[in-house]
């Protein structure tokens, strides 16, 4: 199944706390990479996001981000007394050191460091809320997340069949051309062995001469290079449709099928046929290209 590694979704809740916004993003990266931001009343609630996000997807750099915007009733009751009076005392302590005036302003005070505590969400009951709220929000998130990863798939999978298919029709282009260049290779390094075993005065038996033959002749024969390709084009087409498929096995396949492409080359003389073989890699590079993106 075509699942691209690129994705983006938000999704937003509203609860007695404030306003909830998930955001969720992912590009390639050859394995599985999870970053998870949360607001430090949240820092705790890490690992359980890491769990979750692990199973949706197997490889990729996610990153996962939760904002919130608290409820102005939520975060007003939460003033520290004591240490709104600790940092006062201290404040004007220093102010009678210094002879300085001893007003304070009670306001910018308040906005010191852990005078504002930070919402709580610690016992058992308030736990399971948070974490009922946390899996909704994360489910709908992933949700839209994944949808957006599979239609930009449904977009790789046309594009790299359309070269899949480019690829065939080439192969078959090589091989119509190659059959009758094997055969009047075949035909003409007969003759000149035949000729050359005259001129020493040398003579074979049948089977011995065949045997040689073929032995020089697979020096040159890509009868089985354009086999394999053909299977190893097969093999992509239905790795591509299983649904526990990845692109690092699509991967796999295009370096075998571009392996027997470049012995293929290596082998024919023809002009033509290796131009060809030319085209038939660089339709290869562009398949590699673009399933880099697939999960």
């Amino acid at each position: 199944m075509y699942v691209s590694m690129t994705g983006f979704s938000r999704s937003q809740m509203q609860t007695s706390w404030g306003t909830l916004s998930m955001e969720i993003s992912s590009v390639n990266h050859r394995y599985q990479e999870i970053s998870v931001r949360l607001p430090r009343e949240f820092a705790s609630w890490e690992p359980w996001f890491h769990q979750k996000l692990r199973k949706l997807f197997r490889r990729g750099k996610v990153q996962m981000r939760l904002e919130v915007l608290w409820a102005q009733s939520f975060k007003t009751g939460r003033v520290n007394r004591e240490v709104l009076l600790s940092y006062c005392s201290e404040l004007l302590e220093l102010r009678r050191g210094l002879a300085l005036p001893l007003a304070l302003n009670v306001e910018q005070v308040a906005s010191f460091p852990g005078v504002l505590d930070l919402p709580r969400f610690d016992d058992e009951e308030d736990s399971q809320s948070v974490e009922a709220v946390f899996d909704e929000l994360l489910t709908n998130a992933a949700a839209s997340w994944q949808k957006m990863r599979e239609t930009e798939g449904a977009h790789l999978r046309d594009e790299v069949l359309s070269h899949l298919a480019e690829l065939e029709r080439l192969a078959a282009e090589i091989e119509e051309r190659w059959l009758p260049t094997r055969d009047a290779a075949f035909a003409a390094m007969r003759a000149r062995v035949s000729e050359a075993l005259e001129k020493m005065g040398e003579k074979l038996e049948e089977s011995r001469y065949m045997q040689e033959i073929v032995l020089l002749t697979d020096k040159w024969d890509v009868s089985e290079e354009l086999a394999r390709l053909k299977s190893h084009a097969a093999k992509f087409r239905s790795t591509g449709e299983d649904r526990e498929s990845t692109g690092r096995k699509l991967d796999f396949i295009v370096q075998e099928m571009n392996r027997e492409v470049n012995t293929l080359d290596s082998k024919v003389a023809d002009a033509d046929i290796r131009w060809l073989a030319v085209d038939a890699k660089a339709c290869l590079e562009r398949i590699r290209e673009q399933i880099q993106n697939l999960e």
